[in-house]
């Protein structure tokens, strides 16, 4: 079974944490969730994943362990951060906790392709 981790920020916490994902027939399954420091993350390597994800969760996955949320989504940046319900920012919008962009329209996609190089 493959497995692999990749890094996210909590939107509303603005901190990082590891989702590991495995490898489930087609699809790649958030199966636990986890805090981590970046200069951690960078040691273990984390920050150099690239895989193609569709973000389906286990049926036990915890979501993000800094607020809870199960909602995965994507900055234009390419970088993974948590959205918590009816979170918003300004007039229906939010910032990315990576690069400080507003992020005003949120399009759902089945898949994600993470590069997660750059802190």
């Amino acid at each position: 079974m493959a497995a692999s981790v990749i890094l996210a920020k909590c939107s509303v916490h603005n901190r990082t944490f590891g989702i590991r994902v495995e490898k489930r027939g087609n699809d790649w399954v958030s199966t636990w969730a986890f805090p981590i420091d970046e200069s951690k993350a960078k040691r273990e390597g984390f920050d150099k994943t690239k895989i193609t994800v569709s973000f389906v969760p286990a049926d036990d996955y915890p979501g993000c362990p800094y607020c809870g949320s199960n909602d995965l989504i994507q900055c234009g940046c390419g970088r993974i951060i948590c959205r918590r319900e009816g979170m918003t920012f300004g007039n229906h919008s939010f910032r990315c906790p990576w690069c400080g962009v507003v992020i005003q329209e949120i399009q759902e996609a089945e898949s994600f392709t993470v590069k997660t190089n750059n802190f």
